[in-house]
């Protein structure tokens, strides 16, 4: 049996302390209406905007095989409301978001129950932290690249800053909310993007000084990045 997809966008789902995160529901239809019965659930959780192609991809395969599939911007990030504590490696809010949801998803007349995550980099760390709360209706879990040690295996392999992180950071801030609707500051961070090789020749520099300002979560993890070359609590 073959299902057509019936989608409802930005459904708010609300986190335990109030916060809504906006999120894409693509669940098995039959000519444009919802089908009958309940249906496992495959979700992911991501930073990178839940309309990406290479999300919609997950539900154009899975649901016509008789899934739901949940896409959610996490908190902080695109059409979700958030707290600005959006540090680019996790939240103090990624795994219990994560529980939030994938038990708000148990209880809707559609699920049966059994939810399964995928994603890869961010939304695979979304999976690992969600994991961790052992949220009672998450039967599986598929992440793919994501490191298990921000320190060890991300951002100071071997003790060294790996400088592919200023691009990441940059790129997080390119798409920010902070900077949404503000084509000045926008600029300024794809300017410095732009120019990258230029800033790390400048390096040291600090919180303020770079367009990263504009986005202030992701200026102390950049500052965090490059001055704590040794694993301590901050890390942890």
């Amino acid at each position: 049996m073959t299902y057509g997809i019936v989608v409802s966008k930005d459904v708010q789902v609300r986190m335990r302390d109030g916060i809504m995160l906006a999120t894409d529901l693509h669940r098995p239809g039959r000519v444009g209406e919802l089908a009958d019965g309940r249906f496992p659930t495959i979700v992911c959780l991501t930073p990178y905007d839940k309309t990406e192609r290479r999300y919609t991809e997950i539900a154009d395969f899975f649901v016509p095989h008789g899934y739901a599939v949940v896409l959610q911007d996490i908190r902080d990030r695109h059409r979700s409301e958030g707290t600005q504590e959006y540090f680019h490696s996790a939240t103090p809010h990624t795994g219990t978001d994560g529980y939030d949801t994938i038990e708000w998803i148990a209880a809707q007349q559609w699920s049966d129950g059994r939810t399964g995550m995928v994603g890869s980099s961010y939304a695979a760390i979304t999976q690992i932290r969600t994991a961790l709360e052992a949220p009672p209706h998450l039967t599986a879990i598929w992440p793919d690249v994501a490191p298990t040690s921000t320190y060890h295996h991300q951002t100071r392999e071997g003790g060294a800053m790996q400088l592919h992180m200023f691009w990441a950071l940059y790129i997080h801030a390119a798409d920010a909310q902070e900077v949404q609707g503000d084509a000045a500051k926008q600029e300024e961070v794809w300017d410095d993007l732009r120019n990258l090789r230029q800033l790390l020749w400048e390096w040291p520099w600090h919180a303020g000084d770079l367009a990263l300002r504009h986005v202030p979560t992701l200026d102390r993890t950049l500052e965090n990045y490059c001055t704590r070359g040794a694993y301590d609590e901050w890390w942890s």
